[in-house]
């Protein structure tokens, strides 16, 4: 019995992306590796990186992220000051980076493309043992841009480049940023690269956060509902969408959830192992 070739497309989710860490995991314990990688975003990380690096695993559960903040905390605004205006005193600093700069204080900005160096190095996208395809989204087009070499480290950056929290990525007349804008899940890229199963991960939830207490809690909730709506009807086009379930509602910057994350990558792949294996084994 062979497998057949296929595509993965992992979406974006910020750190529940790392749900595609645990599925890729879980396909290789049973025996699939993917013919191709499509990444958008934190899947656009978790792409670049399995493509370019053969201890993938490791070094994505490894990364320190601690240098990279929640864009609404301030370590200024701490001490004997109440919960309430702390936190007040949080979003108007996060507002006014916003018309001043990127959102995003310098330093994190710093630390991601910090982050990414260390994982990717000077590689090309070129370079990796397998295709590997990552999107952005040109702000002044406003059209999906596909980066298939060149620099990974910096396409990576410019796929995950948050609007509004970290600065973009200028390149021949484009200011990219993340590539959930134009397209959340490319499917048509992976049927493009030659494979005739494509298999599609949405790490995106339909529950609602806890509490939405703020006007910038309220944006970044309706962007994660229209994400949830555009990712369902470009999932519908790949062969087989895996969705992971998380349990309770994680959100996109809260990185110390990634090995709860991965859990909920490694269940979904056992959860469809029949639909896998339906798909992708032949006689």
């Amino acid at each position: 019995m062979t497998t057949r070739p296929f595509t993965l497309v992992f979406a974006g989710g910020g750190a529940r992306g790392y749900a595609h860490v645990g599925a890729l995991r879980a396909l290789q314990h049973l025996g699939f590796a993917p013919a191709g990688v499509v990444g958008v975003s934190m899947g656009a990380v978790v792409a670049a990186t399995y493509a370019l690096r053969e201890d993938w695993y490791e070094a994505l559960l490894s990364i320190d992220l601690s240098a990279f903040p929640d864009p609404t905390s301030r370590r200024a605004s701490a001490g004997k000051r109440s919960p309430g205006i702390r936190r007040a005193l949080n979003y108007a600093h996060t507002a006014w980076n916003m018309v001043t700069g990127w959102g995003a204080p310098d330093d994190a900005a710093d630390a991601g493309r910090v982050v990414l160096d260390q994982l990717l190095g000077s590689q090309g996208l070129e370079e990796g043992r397998i295709p590997v395809v990552v999107c952005a989204t040109d702000l002044r087009s406003g059209s999906r841009v596909e980066l298939s070499s060149g620099r990974a480290a910096t396409a990576v950056y410019a796929s995950a480049a948050l609007a509004g929290i970290l600065p973009p990525v200028e390149q021949d007349d484009r200011v990219l940023v993340d590539g959930v804008y134009a397209d959340v899940a490319p499917v048509d890229l992976a049927r493009a690269m030659g494979a005739p199963v494509v298999i599609a991960i949405d790490p995106g939830q339909t529950s609602g956060a806890v509490s939405i207490t703020n006007g910038l809690q309220a944006v970044m909730r309706a962007m994660e509902i229209c994400h949830h709506t555009h990712a369902h009807l470009r999932m519908a086009q790949a062969d087989l969408a895996l969705r992971p379930e998380f349990g309770r509602f994680i959100d996109v910057l809260d990185f110390r959830s990634r090995r709860e994350c991965v859990a909920a990558g490694v269940r979904v792949v056992k959860a469809n192992r029949k639909s896998l294996e339906r798909i992708l084994r032949s006689d």
